[in-house]
């Protein structure tokens, strides 16, 4: 399990630990917690109780509720400022919808934290010439075949606008500890969780 080292209670797990209840258990969480059913759409739901949720973000000022996004070479990004918190799952239709910005809309940047947990990385994430015409700017080319940077627009939103943010190092192709759909075509996931 990875611990944020810039936002206080976000983890993300790998495969080796387990269903969410133990996980949440393990960190001393709540087990009530808040989740989505995530379609790889761009809709935000600010929420203040559990249960799963039409949604690819959600974000919340409740205290002791646990924010939940499963994940399996999408992007995990938990996000922190004041006392909002927010998850997010972001794959590249929801990053070509524009999830990310929109999940920013209630955070107050200068203080915002942002941390991006395991997902499929340029080293492995290879795509076809549709994905390429749609991220010009996000795809290299090597030996006649394309890879995404899927976090490239992420980051740079970042750098130009001075928040906080982290990118762990794991991509979920290549990590034999992380789930991964474009490998596998596995129907499980790894989590990143939040609270406040």
């Amino acid at each position: 399990m990875i611990r944020s080292s810039i936002i206080k209670n976000a983890y993300f797990t790998s495969s080796q630990n387990g269903d969410i209840k133990k996980v949440l258990k393990e960190i001393k969480c709540d087990v009530n917690f808040a989740e989505m059913k995530q379609t790889h759409s761009s809709e935000v739901k600010v929420i203040n109780k559990k249960g799963i949720y039409d949604s690819d973000g959600i974000e919340t000022n409740t205290q002791d509720l646990p924010l939940v996004v499963r994940v399996a070479d999408c992007i995990p990004i938990l996000m922190k400022s004041n006392n909002l918190i927010s998850a997010v799952h972001a794959g590249w239709r929801g990053i070509n919808k524009s999830i990310f910005e929109k999940s920013l809309k209630n955070h107050n940047f200068k203080n915002l934290k942002i941390s991006i947990g395991p997902h499929a990385k340029e080293c492995c994430y290879e795509v076809k010439e549709d994905l390429k015409q749609l991220f010009p700017y996000s795809t290299i080319e090597l030996n006649g075949r394309y890879y995404l940077n899927l976090r490239k627009r992420i980051e740079e939103f970042c750098i130009e606008e001075n928040i906080e943010l982290e990118v762990s190092q794991q991509c979920t192709i290549c990590d034999d500890n992380y789930y991964s759909y474009r490998k596998t075509g596995t129907p499980q996931r790894q989590f990143g969780i939040i609270w406040q």
